[in-house]
């Protein structure tokens, strides 16, 4: 079968509390992905580095498509949607940007 079909279903920008106490700038954004007749919704955390430029930081496309292609990365890796998994990834400067 081939790849998965993704689509943005919502996004949640907020602080998020830390096991420090501190907290962190990110987007819970949730992903609906589809192979065939296999449907899921996927949370992915993504919190923003430190350094990174207003340009990304204010750029909710380039967010959101960045999880997309976590999730599509560790999907053409083997990752099941029906294994349950917490999903947080830090958001940098594209390379090269």
């Amino acid at each position: 079968m081939t790849g998965w079909l993704m689509r943005v279903e919502g996004g949640l920008a907020a602080s998020f509390k830390q096991p420090d106490g501190s907290s962190r700038e990110g987007t819970d954004w949730k992903i609906g992905i589809k192979r065939g007749d296999e449907i899921h919704t996927v949370l992915v955390r993504t919190y923003l580095a430190p350094d990174i430029d207003a340009k990304w930081k204010n750029d909710s496309n380039y967010q959101a498509r960045t999880a997309m292609g976590y999730l599509n990365d560790i999907l053409s890796k083997g990752w099941n949607p029906n294994e349950p998994r917490a999903h947080a990834i830090t958001i940098t400067n594209p390379a090269g940007k």
